[in-house]
């Protein structure tokens, strides 16, 4: 019952962000700058949430064992973002720009992976508030970028609102499925996901982000700045 709840408060808080900053660019054109200050606040909130929370937790669990589940789940996200996936940037060279349709393809089927990662999160009541607050911070961002590149690719404004519809509820169907699974498991099982999903937050964080955060060198302080304020707001977020 409790999981159902935490569920149907990350799922409004996951959706409801999510369509805000997708939503964002149809009404007014944000500067690169600031869409780079929310990069970087997102990536330290994923780095903060992988270090300070998710890979502790696991580790009571996994002791010296930890490192396999953490390697493999950057390992997939790293085959699936250089062979499956194509994400969006925000950089006016990115080759993405012509690829809208491949760009919501990949960053949906992302947001899919995320889910898994929430609810694996969600099955610990201890892990709720860090790992739900990591997946709302990475979407904000993502979301804008996506409508940016969609918006680019002269896709109608009524097509990329149904777009967002499908990419905001792809995490809360992955969490829902993830949530229902995981809930079978053993304690070691589930840390062992939960370790998982903590190497494809580490992978999203550092392959993904922090390139795109450091693209430019205008406000790169700025940048650096914000990164570590993610990390900050992660490290004093109770368990």
């Amino acid at each position: 019952m409790f999981e159902v709840g935490r569920l149907a408060t990350a799922t409004a808080v996951v959706v409801g962000l999510t369509l805000t900053g997708g939503l964002l660019p149809l009404v007014r054109i944000w500067d690169r700058r600031f869409v780079r200050i929310l990069l970087a606040f997102g990536t330290g909130v994923l780095l903060g949430a992988a270090f300070f929370h998710m890979i502790p937790e696991a580790a009571e669990i996994l002791g010296e064992g930890i490192g396999y589940p953490v390697l493999a789940g950057f390992l997939l996200i790293y085959v699936l973002e250089r062979f499956v996936m194509v994400h969006p940037c925000e950089e006016e060279g990115c080759s993405f720009h012509h690829m809208g349709l491949s760009a919501f393809f990949g960053i949906t089927l992302h947001a899919l992976i995320d889910g898994f990662a929430l609810g694996a999160g969600l099955s610990i009541p201890a892990l709720s508030v860090s790992v739900t607050l990591a997946i709302v911070l990475h979407k904000l961002p993502a979301s804008l970028s996506l409508t940016g590149i969609l918006l680019h690719c002269e896709y109608p404004r009524k097509r990329i609102f149904w777009m967002l519809i499908a990419f905001a509820f792809a995490t809360p169907i992955g969490a829902a499925v993830s949530l229902a699974f995981l809930g079978q498991l053993t304690d070691g099982t589930l840390m062992w996901a939960v370790a998982f999903s903590a190497g494809t937050f580490l992978a999203i964080a550092t392959a993904d982000l922090l390139p795109q955060v450091h693209s430019a060198p205008e406000g790169r302080f700025w940048n650096l700045a914000a990164l570590f304020a993610g990390i900050l707001v992660m490290a004093f977020i109770g368990e």
